[in-house]
């Protein structure tokens, strides 16, 4: 396209530098969401089996299963790590990072022990990436940032991994972005809805709007305030939260509050959106399991960048009023 002079001022972002940009030896392919990049990592590496947790939204097995790759469902233990002895010959695992808590140990434990691993780190944007020949790492900064798309796959070594794919764009689809800073992100939630039905087309490279906007991120100060945010939940919550496991990732996804109680929509009326991730699950797995006692009573409670931490205490406060 030859350069273009003069007309009407567009956008301006500031160029900085993307999250990944630190890791000079890794590999890192820019793709259009999270569920497409593990796909593109199982596609690189034709595993004879994928072993996936029952534990997530089922769009990504229906991806996977879209690219005709053959995937078997696992349950997890009391530490969210999973119930799979071993892997035979061209077998791989998905390993999820879940609310994005899990220790470093425990990740490299889980390296260690399969070998051949996807770490499925969505949930977890800033969990450093595991950099072994036998391993991806994938991330969605979707979850954490305002844009419309994007996913990254990151790992090291030689193996190739094509990057031969359409572009995507998405300037029609932000307008959802625009919408939220003017009515708020409730009034914008069904144009967000909307703008992720494009994802389905298959797998495409991020959007070059996206990639400015995520180079104009100062990503210090969203892990601060996460971690901040975070810290103040654990605090006061600590009494009340049922949650079996040591929480100390740095900047989460969300606060998990587990309690055997349902108040998901006495917090809705008081405007803290907690969704139930994953409830189709309570149909398929068994009554005892950690996957169903999750899929029921978990509350994903939100920390991130957009709040402070007064608001973090007003929300505890509104929660241990009905606890």
């Amino acid at each position: 396209m030859n350069k273009e002079y003069g007309g009407y001022m567009p956008l301006e972002l500031y160029s900085g530098e993307e999250l990944f940009d630190q890791y000079s030896n890794a590999n890192v392919v820019r793709v259009n969401c999270g569920r497409n990049a593990l796909a593109l990592a199982a596609l690189s590496v034709k595993p004879r089996k994928l072993y996936v947790p029952f534990y997530n939204c089922n769009v990504v097995a229906q991806t996977l299963e879209k690219y005709q790759i053959t995937i078997e469902y696992y349950y997890l233990n009391e530490q969210l790590e999973p119930r799979v002895d071993k892997l035979n010959d061209d077998e791989w695992i998905v390993y999820v990072n879940y609310f994005g808590i899990t220790p470093r140990e425990r990740i490299m434990h889980i390296a260690e022990k399969f070998d051949r691993v996807i770490f499925d780190n969505t949930q977890a944007l800033f969990s450093e990436p595991v950099l072994d020949n036998c391993c991806f790492n994938v991330y969605s900064p979707r979850k954490f940032v305002g844009v419309c798309d994007g996913a990254y796959l990151v790992w090291s070594g030689n193996r190739k991994v094509s990057d031969d794919f359409p572009q995507d764009v998405s300037w029609d689809r932000a307008s959802f972005l625009f919408k939220s800073v003017e009515l708020g992100t409730n009034a914008a939630y069904g144009d967000s809805m909307q703008s992720k039905v494009c994802f389905d087309d298959g797998i495409r490279k991020m959007s070059v709007l996206t990639q400015k906007m995520l180079k104009s991120l100062r990503y210090d100060e969203i892990r601060s305030r996460r971690e901040q945010n975070y810290n103040v939940l654990k605090e006061e919550l600590k009494d009340i939260n049922e949650f079996w496991l040591p929480m100390g990732e740095a900047a989460p996804f969300v606060y998990p509050l587990f309690v055997s109680k349902d108040i998901r929509w006495e917090l809705v009326r008081n405007n803290i959106y907690v969704s139930q991730w994953w409830k189709y699950l309570l149909d398929i797995v068994a009554d005892d399991s950690i996957e169903a006692k999750l899929s029921e009573y978990l509350l994903p409670l939100p920390i991130d960048q957009r709040y402070s931490e007064n608001d973090m205490m007003d929300m505890a406060n509104i929660i241990k009023g009905f606890l």
